[in-house]
C-alpha cells in the first residue's frame, strides 16, 4: 500500500464559519462563554461525530485543535470501567488519533526517506492499539453482529494502516502479511454487516493497489489476478452510500482514475472499455470537479488551498497537454507549500517542494516553446536540460509507488522528448 492507501475510515462535515462569526459580534464577555460551552459540546461527542468534523478540518490544514480532543476522549476511557461499551468506543478512538496522524503524514508529503519520527511512532501506536483491543473484543462472547463487524471493520482497518507504514518503510514482506490480514477482516465485516460501507472502501484500496504494484505482492495476495476493475467498483459502490470516509475515498479514487489515463496496459482499450483512457478521463473529471464542489467553495477564512487538489488538477492538466491551466495550480501548490511552512510552520518535505517548483518550470519551457518570435536555438538547450533532468534522476512528482511515480513522470518525459523533435533541435 502506498500513501494513496488510506483505508482510514472516517468522516463528512465542518463546525460552520457563521457561528463563530455570531460569536465575535455578541461581545468578548460572551464569546468566551459560548466557545468555552462549544468546546464541551464538541469534546461529549461520539467518536464517529468527532471524526465527522476533523477529518474534513484536516481538508483545510486544521490539526491543532484535535489532537488534544482526541487525547482527552482516550484518557478518560482508559480510566473508566471497562465496559463492551467503553471499549468499542475507545477503540474507534485509537483508530480516529492514528487516522489523525496518518492525514498529517500525508501532508508533510512523508515517504521513505523523509518522515518525523514523533508522528510516525504516534501513527504506528494508536493503529498497534487499535489492532490489540479489536482482538480483545473480538473475544466478547456478548457481541452482537453490527459490534462484531465494527471490531472486525476496524481491525482491518488498522492493519491496512499497518501494512502502509511497513510498505512506506520498505517492509514489503510485513506490508504483504497486514495487507492480507486487513483483506480479510475488512471481508468480514461486509459479511457480517453489508450496510458497512466504509469497509469497501478498504477493500478497493487493496485490490486496485496490490494489482498496480504487481509483482510477487499480487502473485502471493491474488494469484496475479488483474482486480483493478474489482478495486475500482468497490470505492464506487461506496461513494453511493452514506460513508464517514468521503472525502477520502473521492480523493483515492480521483488518483486511481488519473493513474488508469497513463497505465500502458490500457493502450489499446476500446473507448467502451470501462478502462479505456476515454472512461478514466471522464470519470476522473467528474469527481475533481464533486471533490471540489463538495469541500473547497465553502472555506474557512484565511484558507488559501489544498495542495492535493492542485496537485491532481495539475497532473491532469499535464495529461490533457494544457500546459498553461497546468502552470497555474502547479505555482497555486507552491504558494499553498509557502504559507504551511512560513505561517503553520509545517514540516514539509522539502523533495516535495523541489518537485512542484521542477513542474512549474517544466509548464513555463513547454508554453515558452511554443509562443513565435521565441529563440529556436534557447528552447533547444532549455528542453535539452528538462530532459538530461529527468533522464538523470530528477522528478516533476513525489510519488511512493516507484511504478506509478515513473508513469507520471512519463507523461511529461513524452511531452519534452515530442516538443525536442517538433523544434528539430
Amino acid at each position: 500500500m502506498n500513501h494513496i492507501f488510506s483505508t482510514n475510515k472516517f468522516f463528512v462535515g465542518l463546525i460552520s464559519t457563521a457561528v463563530f462569526l455570531m460569536f465575535l459580534c455578541l461581545g468578548i464577555t460572551y464569546a468566551t462563554e459560548t466557545l468555552t460551552e462549544l468546546e464541551v459540546q464538541i469534546d461529549s461527542m461520539s467518536a464517529s461525530e468527532m471524526a465527522e468534523r476533523a477529518l474534513v478540518d484536516t481538508l483545510y490544514y486544521d490539526f491543532d485543535p484535535w489532537f488534544p480532543r482526541f487525547k482527552r476522549r482516550i484518557n478518560q476511557l482508559e480510566s473508566s470501567s471497562p465496559t463492551l461499551a467503553n471499549q468499542l468506543e475507545l477503540m474507534r478512538f485509537y483508530f480516529y488519533m492514528a487516522g489523525l496522524n496518518g492525514e498529517l503524514t500525508h501532508v508533510l508529503s512523508f515517504t521513505s526517506k523523509f518522515k518525523i519520527q514523533t508522528i510516525k511512532d504516534d501513527f504506528l501506536y494508536y493503529s498497534s492499539k487499535t489492532k490489540v483491543l479489536a482482538e480483545t473484543i473480538l473475544k466478547n462472547p456478548k457481541l452482537s453482529k453490527e459490534d462484531y463487524a465494527d471490531a472486525y471493520f476496524f481491525l482491518g482497518a488498522s492493519e491496512g494502516y499497518m501494512a502502509l507504514l511497513e510498505y512506506g518503510e520498505g517492509n514489503l514482506f510485513s506490508a504483504l502479511i497486514n495487507g492480507l490480514s486487513a483483506d480479510n477482516h475488512l471481508e468480514d465485516a461486509l459479511e457480517l454487516d453489508p450496510g458497512h460501507a466504509d469497509a469497501h472502501v478498504g477493500l478497493g484500496v487493496y485490490r486496485y493497489g496490490n494489482t498496480r504494484l504487481g509483482g510477487f505482492g499480487n502473485f502471493i495476495m491474488q494469484g496475479g489476478s488483474d482486480l483493478r476493475l474489482v478495486g475500482l467498483r468497490h470505492i464506487e459502490t461506496a461513494l453511493e452510500k452514506e460513508i464517514l470516509s468521503k472525502p477520502l475515498a473521492l480523493k483515492t479514487l480521483i488518483w486511481f482514475y488519473i493513474s488508469e489515463q497513463i497505465n500502458p496496459d490500457n493502450a489499446d482499450l476500446p473507448d467502451s472499455d470501462p478502462l479505456s483512457s476515454y472512461v478514466v478521463r471522464s470519470r476522473a473529471l467528474y469527481l475533481l470537479d464533486q471533490y471540489e464542489r463538495l469541500y473547497f467553495v465553502d472555506v474557512p477564512e484565511g484558507f488559501v488551498g489544498n495542495k492535493g487538489l492542485a496537485m491532481m488538477k495539475g497532473i491532469q492538466f499535464v495529461i490533457d497537454g494544457d500546459h498553461a491551466k497546468a502552470l497555474k495550480q502547479f505555482e497555486k501548490n507552491l504558494e499553498i507549500c509557502d504559507y504551511l511552512i512560513r505561517v503553520k510552520k509545517f514540516k514539509l518535505n522539502p523533495q516535495y517542494v523541489d518537485t512542484i517548483k521542477a513542474a512549474v518550470e517544466f509548464c513555463r519551457l513547454m508554453i515558452a516553446a511554443r509562443v513565435e518570435g521565441g529563440t529556436h536555438s534557447k528552447a533547444c538547450i532549455l528542453v535539452k536540460d528538462q530532459i538530461d533532468f529527468i533522464e538523470n534522476g530528477g522528478s516533476m512528482i513525489n510519488y511512493e509507488s516507484s511504478k506509478i511515480r515513473e508513469e507520471i513522470q512519463d507523461v511529461f518525459y513524452r511531452h519534452l522528448k515530442g516538443l525536442f523533435s517538433r523544434l528539430d533541435c
